[in-house]
């Protein structure tokens, strides 16, 4: 019975056989003289067969040689093509990613990205899911998360990148700003049109801030969602509490002044360990980091 051998073997195999040396062989493999005449020896023993004449002019091949110098090719060949193969896949930009996030976030973040995206790798597609519940990444409902969190993520298997702390300030539109100028503490905001929310989202320090330093006369409406907040303050109705991280994405947005609390939450940006090595996957999360870098180089936004 042939013993197992080392398939790599068959390297030296052949390059003995197209060169006709162990000195060529060895120049060709880049490896040493000593290197070429053991690995023949150890194949010529685990095979149990004389693969060469050696002689002083150089090795011939044996006649077992010769009936076996066509099915080595063959393993090159397909080893050759198994890595070609590899290769391929560990460049293949193409495909669909399943992306999900908050509404709001989709709407400033994702236009951003898609764009992007479309212009460096038109081969990968992305669908959005922007539903209120956390998709869970373990059981493949997405592929990538971008999602605010009071704290790391601490889920099995989920790997990623913090992209910054997100504070909540207070914002007005720049149309708003060029009449009526800007608060810059709380005791300003008498004087000024405020956007408030009811209590149906009050579940953040921030916004009981808000309760305190709003004076009821001055907020001319209340949203009972935090979308429909952001879009009254984007319009220029007001001026009220938004996320830094949604407003670096917007130059018509005005910061007015942060109130003195802690950060709200942060921005992470997930995916699963079995995905981060997925080329289309790398890519839209390479993609992600690199807008959030760019808009917050430009705004002095805390990463």
């Amino acid at each position: 019975m042939i013993q197992r051998f080392d398939h790599d073997d068959l390297r030296f195999l052949l390059a003995v056989a197209e060169t006709g040396s162990t000195l060529a062989a060895s120049k060709q493999l880049g490896v040493s003289q000593s290197t070429v005449s053991r690995r023949i020896a150890a194949l010529e023993e685990a095979l149990a067969l004389e693969l060469f004449d050696k002689r002083r002019t150089g090795y011939v091949m044996t006649e077992a040689a010769e009936r076996l110098i066509e099915p080595a090719r063959a393993v090159r060949a397909a080893t050759d093509a198994f890595g070609h193969a590899v290769d391929g896949l560990s460049r293949d930009l193409s495909g669909t990613v399943r992306f999900t996030t908050n509404e709001p976030l989709a709407e400033l973040f994702l236009p951003a990205l898609i764009r992007r995206i479309k212009a460096l790798h038109p081969d990968i597609r992305i669908e959005v899911d922007t539903t209120a519940q956390l998709r869970d990444l373990a059981k493949e409902e997405a592929d990538v998360a971008l999602r605010s969190l009071a704290r790391a993520p601490d889920e099995a298997g989920l790997v990623g990148v913090r992209l910054g702390i997100d504070y909540w300030s207070l914002f007005c539109s720049r149309a708003y700003a060029e009449v009526h100028g800007t608060p810059t503490r709380p005791e300003d905001l008498r004087h000024h049109a405020l956007i408030g929310l009811d209590a149906s989202v009050r579940r953040r320090p921030v916004l009981d801030w808000a309760d305190r330093y709003f004076p009821p006369e001055a907020v001319v409406v209340r949203q009972n969602s935090l979308p429909a907040a952001f879009t009254s303050i984007r319009a220029g109705i007001g001026i009220g509490l938004y996320s830094e991280f949604l407003a670096m994405m917007q130059p018509d947005m005005v910061r007015c002044f942060r109130p003195d609390l802690p950060p709200t939450l942060e921005l992470w940006l997930l995916t699963h360990e079995h995905l981060r090595a997925v080329p289309r996957v790398r890519a839209v999360m390479d993609v992600a980091k690199a807008i959030v870098k760019e808009h917050a180089a430009a705004v002095d936004w805390t990463c």
